[in-house]
């Protein structure tokens, strides 16, 4: 089973989403907050990191915090 990792991506405009989901799995996003929740691999997730910081219309890019919980149900 494949390790994912959680990115939170803020964004200017909506139009960023289309490439978010080539490169991830969108599983939720809401245009009026501009923000989307985005599943990795974790192997990849320095390399997509960086990717997507350098887009024009992505303002910053989180890692989840809630993957590293103790309280994780598994």
């Amino acid at each position: 089973m494949q390790n994912r990792k959680t990115l939170i991506v803020y964004f200017k405009s909506p139009r960023v989403l289309k490439r978010l989901r080539k490169v991830g799995h969108v599983s939720y996003f809401h245009k009026q907050r501009k923000y989307a929740v985005l599943y990795i691999d974790e192997d990849q997730l320095d390399r997509i990191h960086e990717e997507l910081e350098g887009l024009k219309h992505v303002r910053r890019v989180e890692v989840s915090r809630l993957d590293d919980s103790p309280y994780k149900i598994e």
